[in-house]
């Protein structure tokens, strides 16, 4: 399987999955997360950094989905639900001891932007985009373990692994950004 094949399979498989998903109801449900965020700070200062806290480990954790689906396409296996939800779960616990040197890491792109309303809305963006794009491919990934799709799924098997994983990655940060245009948070 090409690369570009496998993107044109990937984005129909990614559109399926997405084409009920109401961008109403994806952006409110962004906006209460950024919300509860908010309301939970004691002040902006602090509200900026559970953000950048929340980036890191969302942005590990779509780094953990990834691996756990570059593992499977290299092995030309399926992993049960179960221990998905276990490899994830081991993920993100060594991210949470991790934390500090990941936002540490991640800061350092925010660092750079000097007004301080600014760097909280590209926070808040880029928060947003990756709650979006985690679940699907959260969502993209357990429906491709289940048996009933593993022979459709199984064509990914034939294609590199890396290329698909970069192209998973595009795709799902497109279908993020479409579900999210339009999405103001004051």
């Amino acid at each position: 399987m090409t690369k570009e094949e496998a993107a044109r399979l990937l984005s129909i498989l990614l559109h399926d999955l997405t084409k009920e998903w109401r961008k109403e109801k994806i952006h409110s449900d962004v906006l209460e997360v950024i919300m509860q965020l908010r309301i939970q700070a004691a002040d902006n200062e602090r509200y900026s950094a559970n953000l950048l806290d929340h980036i890191a480990f969302a942005g590990e954790s779509a780094h953990a989905l990834k691996q756990i689906w570059g593992y499977m396409l290299r092995e030309r296996t399926f992993l049960s639900p179960t221990t998905m939800e276990a490899m994830l779960t081991d993920a993100q616990r060594v991210i949470h001891r991790r934390l500090p040197e990941l936002v540490a890491r991640y800061g350092r792109a925010f660092a750079e932007i000097a007004d301080e309303t600014e760097r909280k809305r590209q926070l808040e963006r880029s928060y947003s985009a990756l709650l979006l794009f985690n679940r699907i491919a959260t969502d993209f990934l357990f429906q491709f373990v289940r048996e009933e799709n593993e022979r459709e799924a199984s064509a990914f098997f034939a294609a590199d692994p890396n290329e698909l994983l970069e192209v998973f990655h595009h795709l799902c940060s497109v279908y993020a950004s479409r579900l999210l245009e339009g999405l103001e948070v004051d």
